[in-house]
């Protein structure tokens, strides 16, 4: 019976509006703070003025390809960017291709020890794989 008083005393505390009351105004307090920003934008700070201006300058570009000076240094750009990726992509390939014929070659040269007793001769050698430039250079350390 004593849980049935408490609970008309709540119901009747919150007809009168005490109960509301009091339990509302943390939520209107929260309600009132502004919400925190995303942390994308905490990050960000403005940009001064001079520099948005300026970079709405260079966003403002206007390029006319129809000139041939910049054609040319178009054309080079991209030549440079592609020569610059490309030719140390195609040198890292042919050397990681060139360890494995090598690999190849050496077991080759082994399994030929174990069937015949000897090596294979330095001819045969580069009739499999012509010595490259590299093979040739000697590396001194001269500092």
């Amino acid at each position: 019976m004593a849980g049935l008083s408490s609970r008309s005393a709540a119901c009747a505390a919150s007809s009168s509006g005490a109960f509301r009351s009091a339990a509302a105004a943390p939520l209107r307090r929260l309600q009132q703070r502004p919400p925190p920003p995303p942390p994308q934008q905490q990050a960000r700070r403005p940009l001064p003025p001079a520099r948005a201006v300026e970079l709405m300058q260079l966003a403002d570009l206007d390029i006319d390809w129809s000139d041939t000076d910049t054609q040319i240094g178009a054309l080079g750009a991209v030549l440079g960017l592609a020569l610059g990726i490309g030719a140390p992509m195609f040198y890292a390939s042919r050397d990681e291709r060139d360890e494995a014929r090598l690999e190849e070659l050496r077991a080759l040269n082994r399994a030929t020890k174990e069937e015949t007793g000897e090596y294979m001769s330095q001819e045969e050698i580069n009739a499999i794989r012509p010595a490259r430039w590299t093979d040739r250079r000697e590396f001194v350390d001269d500092d």
